[in-house]
């Protein structure tokens, strides 16, 4: 049996973290990661050129049954620590109106950079190499629980300190599966249900075949069952064959994901012409039908609202896109205004954790001290990343708060190894 002090279990964007925290307090760190190569999910986050963090910070920014866990957390360390760290470091910010990226505009800069700080510290990090297993060890001559064995598909290890930051079940390619649950079940923990977020939403609608792939700017509204406001986003909107999507629907996900779990049946009001009020739209509707009266209906919608967008809006209707402008009624000019408005689309699912970006849901934080990320039913256990009930918003939170999570969890078992 192999051992270490601290033991990562997880080599994600939090277990990096975590890790070099650790082994700034000088203790023996060993970060275990199943997939090939670590941070694989950096990779991938800001479109490939990681939004590592975000200068605008709010509570609102976070998310999970008690947000104000995250709001406590990132006092100790947000994101000015995070830039002066990764600075430190090598990774030199570049800020695009709020977002921070590296200058690079390179995931890779920072994967790369972590990976460098780590085998410059002496971490030992074992890839290819997936945990099986996790229980305490009883020291026999105390008779007391001295510290935790985990066991892999290719050794056995004696941790003094165990953090685990496999993370959610959001992106199973890129390592998230979800056994890090089973880890925390297993000593004690309760789970929020882990659900799909920032993902799309899929609609129970005719049209959608229609829309897809047309793009525009927009407001989107999610409601639950009884009518009740969610949360609402403003931006980009995206029509796919099944639904929507874009970053306003990503963000107002997770809380359609909850409704969903419950048997609900959520729905969402959408806004596509968001700089023109209702009475507007009419006015510019009855000018067009007699401006256009020998075209089509579909034809005085031109310059106005993307084609796609105009064959979906008119079976959403049921007004014929072949008819003659002038045929179009009064009554029919003050629906189209009011749908374009209002357009409701009755949600039946979102993506799944295939599409999902994270996950929402995770460790009860109610079990979780926010002053060291250490478990308040098992000592000497830690928790870091998206395995825990808080989920970020788009914009570099999620990244954020794995750094946040990963930096407390990390000093406080290095600290507590080295107190001792």
């Amino acid at each position: 049996m192999e051992h270490t002090e601290v033991l990562v279990a997880g080599g994600g964007a939090a277990g990096m973290m975590a890790a070099l925290a650790a082994s700034k307090n000088e203790a023996n760190v060993l970060i275990i990661e199943r997939m090939n190569q670590l941070g694989k999910k950096i990779l991938a986050t800001g479109n490939g050129k990681c939004n590592y963090t975000n200068y605008y910070q709010s509570k609102e920014c976070y998310r999970g049954d008690k947000p104000s866990f995250a709001h406590k957390a990132l006092q100790k360390f947000g994101h000015k620590e995070t830039i002066n760290l990764f600075k430190s470091y090598g990774i030199l910010p570049f800020d695009n109106n709020g977002y921070v990226y590296p200058i690079t505009q390179q995931a890779s800069s920072v994967r790369d950079i972590l990976n460098m700080q780590l085998e410059s510290s002496g971490i030992d990090i074992h890839t290819n190499e997936k945990i099986t297993g996790v229980h305490l060890h009883i020291n026999k001559k105390t008779g007391k629980r001295d510290s935790f064995i985990v066991s892999t598909d290719k050794s056995r290890y004696l941790a003094k300190k165990l953090i685990i930051t496999t993370g959610g079940k959001a992106s199973p390619f890129h390592g998230s599966d979800g056994f890090g649950y089973k880890i925390a079940i297993d000593f004690g923990h309760s789970l929020i249900t882990p659900l799909p977020a920032l993902t799309f939403c899929i609609v129970d609608e005719k049209y959608t075949k229609d829309w897809a792939g047309a793009r525009t700017w927009g407001s989107i509204k999610a409601y639950s069952e009884d009518g009740n406001l969610m949360c609402k986003d403003f931006g980009g909107l995206q029509f796919v064959a099944q639904g929507i999507s874009g970053i306003p629907v990503f963000q107002v996900s997770r809380y359609i994901s909850k409704e969903l779990s419950k048997g609900k049946k959520p729905y969402l009001i959408a806004d596509i012409m968001p700089l023109y009020s209702e009475e507007e739209l009419v006015y510019e509707l009855l000018y067009r039908k007699e401006k256009y009266a020998s075209y089509s209906i579909g034809d005085i919608f031109k310059g106005m609202l993307n084609n796609k967008l105009t064959a979906a809006l008119l079976k959403k209707c049921s007004i014929s896109i072949k008819r003659p402008a002038k045929e179009l009624m009064d009554d029919n000019i003050k629906k189209l205004a009011y749908v374009m408005k209002n357009w409701h689309m009755d949600v039946k699912a979102t993506g799944d954790f295939d599409k999902a970006q994270v996950t929402c849901g995770g460790i009860n934080t109610s079990e979780i001290n926010v002053e060291t990320m250490e478990s308040k039913i098992c000592k000497g256990l830690y928790f870091a990343g998206e395995i825990l009930d808080i989920d970020g918003i788009c914009g570099g939170y999620n990244l954020q708060w794995a750094w946040t999570s990963g930096y407390i969890a990390g000093s406080a078992a290095g600290k507590a190894i080295t107190q001792n």
